[in-house]
């Protein structure tokens, strides 16, 4: 390999190498010259224009983190309300089915209670209802309790009365659960009876009819098991909106927004890094720029050795350019040289094939005019 060729490379090697030094100084000596002048010059001074657009990135960014934050903040309380939500729902949904037990109980003991009024008028609906379903039940239970006490018989009898078995329990099951839910409908009706009987603050019942005390404390328990219900519903309903406010204000979805904001951080910084670069470069002459009064008073003492650094790195990269354009261009040459010396070898070469072929050209003509004396001989010679 040519060692210009080599010696190109390590140039260019060295200039990218110094470039990025360069670059680097630059960019914090524009930084350092700016946080000065931030702190120097005041907001409305227009002598240094380049001071407006590094407050205006600077604003961008901390608004930009501050909106990451807020997002974050809120994607940590949105996670909280799921949790909250999901725990209430739980517990209130717990709660619902205790109720549905205590509306049964008390269903069944209304149903239960000798015809006496306010009782009896309420519920004369649904004490056919409930003795049919109950004798239903009973009945079911004593043919379940004969089935099981009948012994002896073949393998067939056996397998027959397991299957009969089966169907009563069935039935039973079906009968019991029916009379369960007319208990819990009973109950639930009653409460909400605007006739009903309820309890009335501390002071239990104000009915006046001799109301049992387990129907009394049956009512109290459904009252304050409805009173916490609706405080669940509607910490629920409270949560629930502040969860859709949340979900609301982040259109595409919180981590969305905030990729968005952290793409949108790195353009500002790099812009911000180019406007560094840019300062860092007029305090040091650099790029043929004149250096201007405002940057020349925030250079300290401290500065001199990245100026000084900042323009014998840039006379390097200038040298080394030269370097590089002065070893291409005698390579340049050279290939053109090349060139010529190939050229000069090919028209050589071609002259020689045509004096060869003229040669063999004026053989060819000898041989023709031989030929024709021949002839002439011959046509005289006839």
């Amino acid at each position: 390999m040519d060692n210009r060729k080599k010696q190109i490379n390590e140039l260019e090697q060295r200039k990218r190498e110094q470039i990025v030094s360069l670059d680097t100084l630059l960019t914090r000596l524009g930084e350092s010259l700016l946080n000065r002048a931030a702190g120097s010059f005041p907001d409305n001074d227009t002598s240094f224009e380049e001071l407006a657009v590094y407050r205006q990135f600077k604003r961008d960014i901390a608004d930009s983190e501050a909106s990451i934050h807020t997002v974050e903040e809120q994607m940590r309380r949105f996670r909280e309300l799921e949790e909250s939500i999901e725990a209430k729902e739980k517990e209130d949904s717990a709660g619902l089915k205790e109720l549905a037990v205590v509306y049964g109980r008390l269903g069944k003991a209304l149903l239960e209670e000798p015809g006496r009024e306010p009782y009896a008028g309420f519920c004369a609906p649904y004490r056919n209802q409930a003795e049919a379903l109950l004798n239903k039940v009973l009945s079911l239970e004593d043919r379940l309790s004969g089935l099981e006490e009948k012994e002896g018989g073949n393998v067939f009898s056996w397998i027959g009365k397991n299957a009969q078995g089966l169907v009563l329990r069935s039935f039973l099951a079906r009968a019991q659960e029916n009379l369960e839910l007319l208990h819990r409908n009973v109950g639930e009706r009653y409460t909400h009876n605007s006739t009903a009987i309820l309890p009335s603050g501390d002071t239990g019942y104000e009915n006046g009819f001799g109301q049992t005390a387990d129907i009394e404390n049956l009512c109290s328990e459904i009252e304050r098991r409805r009173a916490e219900s609706r405080i669940f519903q509607q910490e629920i309903s409270d949560l629930k909106e502040e969860w859709r406010n949340i979900s609301v204000s982040h259109e595409g979805g919180p981590l969305r927004q905030i990729q968005t904001l952290r793409n949108h951080i790195v353009r500002v910084r790099d812009e911000l890094k180019t406007l560094y670069r840019r300062t860092g470069a007029e305090a040091a002459s650099l790029d043929g720029i004149e250096r201007r009064n405002c940057i020349d008073s925030l250079i300290m003492p401290d500065d001199s050795h990245d100026l000084d650094s900042a323009m014998r790195i840039n006379r390097s990269i200038h040298d080394d350019e030269a370097m590089v354009d002065k070893l291409q261009t005698s390579l340049a040459i050279d290939e053109e040289k090349s060139k010529i010396d190939k050229y000069r070898r090919i028209i050589k070469d071609k002259k020689d094939k045509i004096a060869q072929a003229e040669k063999s050209i004026m053989e060819f003509e000898e041989s023709i005019r031989i030929s024709e004396s021949i002839i002439k001989k011959l046509q005289n010679g006839v």
